[in-house]
C-alpha cells in the first residue's frame, strides 16, 4: 500500500452505527510550526490539536472553520489548533490548518517537561471547541481542561455536549501527527441497529479494539492496512482521501483591520515611536508594516 502524508480519511462499518476517521499529518504539521521555537512537548500539543481539529470537523456537511483552544493560567496560556474545513460536492475535499501556543515563559523548564499531563500545564483552564459555518450561526462547546490527554478532554466534551460516545488516539513524532477516531452515531441515525442492546455490544467490542493500536502502528501503517489490522472481523468502507495543507488566513487587509478596531489614539502613539506600525502573525511569522498613509487609505481618519 502507498503511505499517503498529510490526508484524513472517513471510514464507516457496514450496516452499523458507528463512523470513525483517520488523519495523518507530516508536512502540514512541520510547516505550521516552522518560525517558533516551541519546546518539543508544545510542539507534540499542537499536532494533537491540529489533528483533533480535523478528526472532529471530517463528518461535518458544510464548509466551516473549527478551532480548538486551551485556555489556562499554567506554563501554557494557549494551545490552539484551526482547521478550515472546505466541503466540495461531487469532489475530493481539501482542507487547511495553522496552530500558535502561547507559553508564560519561554524558558520556564516546566514547560519542556514531557511526563506533565495535559491538565498540569494548562492549569486551571477550559477546552473551547467552536465551529463557523460558512452559511449558519456559530457554536461553541466549553469543557474543563482536568483531564489527563486532549484525547481525554475531547472524549468527555463529546459525551456531555453531544451525547456522542467517542473514542480519540492521538499520537505526535518530531515529524508526523496522526490520530483515529470512532464514534457512535446519534440516535436518531442509529436506524440499521436491530436492538439497543446489539448496538451497545458492537461499540463496547469497537472501542475495545481502537484501543490496542500502538504508537507505531498509528504513526507508520497506511489507512487500509491499520484498519484491517483493528478490525478484520468486520466489514469497513473506507471513503476517499481528503488532502490537508498549512495554510494561514492572514493578510495585509485582515490585519490592517484589526489596527482600525484599536484606535486612532494608540495607533498615533505607535506611529510617533517608529514612523510606521508594525504586526507579526502569531500563526505564520508574516510581518506586515503600515505607514500613517497605509492606514488612511484602510479608513483610519487622523485629526
Amino acid at each position: 500500500m502507498i503511505m499517503h502524508s498529510d490526508v484524513i480519511q472517513r471510514f464507516y462499518f457496514s450496516g452499523q452505527p458507528v463512523r470513525g476517521a483517520i488523519v495523518k499529518l507530516q508536512n502540514s504539521y512541520i510547516e505550521s510550526l516552522n518560525g517558533h521555537d516551541y519546546p518539543p512537548i508544545v510542539n507534540a500539543l499542537l499536532g494533537e490539536c491540529l489533528a483533533s481539529t480535523l478528526l472532529m470537523g471530517v463528518h461535518l456537511k458544510h464548509q466551516a472553520r473549527l478551532s480548538l483552544q486551551a485556555r489556562g493560567d499554567g506554563v501554557i496560556h494557549l494551545l490552539m489548533g484551526e482547521a478550515q474545513l472546505k466541503i466540495n460536492p461531487g469532489e475530493l475535499n481539501q482542507h487547511s490548518i495553522r496552530a500558535v501556543a502561547r507559553l508564560k515563559d519561554q524558558d520556564d523548564a516546566s514547560a519542556t517537561a514531557s511526563s506533565l499531563s495535559l491538565g498540569e500545564l494548562i492549569g486551571q483552564g477550559h477546552l473551547a471547541i467552536t465551529i463557523e459555518p460558512e452559511e449558519g450561526e456559530r457554536y461553541q462547546g466549553i469543557v474543563e481542561a482536568k483531564a489527563s490527554s486532549l484525547s481525554a478532554c475531547l472524549e468527555d466534551y463529546f459525551q456531555q455536549s453531544e451525547q456522542l460516545p467517542t473514542t480519540m488516539q492521538l499520537i505526535t513524532s518530531a515529524t508526523t501527527a496522526a490520530g483515529l477516531l470512532i464514534q457512535r452515531m446519534p440516535a436518531e441515525e442509529d436506524k440499521m441497529s436491530s436492538s439497543v442492546a446489539k448496538a451497545d455490544n458492537l461499540w463496547e467490542e469497537l472501542n475495545a479494539l481502537a484501543a490496542t493500536v500502538s504508537h507505531d502502528e498509528l504513526l507508520a501503517l497506511d489507512n487500509e492496512t491499520l484498519l484491517y489490522r483493528l478490525f478484520h472481523e468486520h466489514a469497513v468502507t473506507l471513503s476517499p482521501a481528503e488532502k490537508v495543507c498549512f495554510d494561514c488566513s492572514c493578510s495585509e487587509h485582515r490585519t490592517g483591520q484589526a489596527l482600525l478596531k484599536i484606535g486612532v489614539k494608540e495607533v498615533s502613539a505607535l506611529l510617533k515611536l517608529d514612523n510606521e506600525v508594525v504586526m507579526d502573525c502569531e500563526f505564520c511569522s508574516a510581518r506586515y508594516r503600515f505607514t500613517q498613509s497605509k492606514l488612511q487609505q484602510l479608513g483610519m481618519k487622523f485629526n
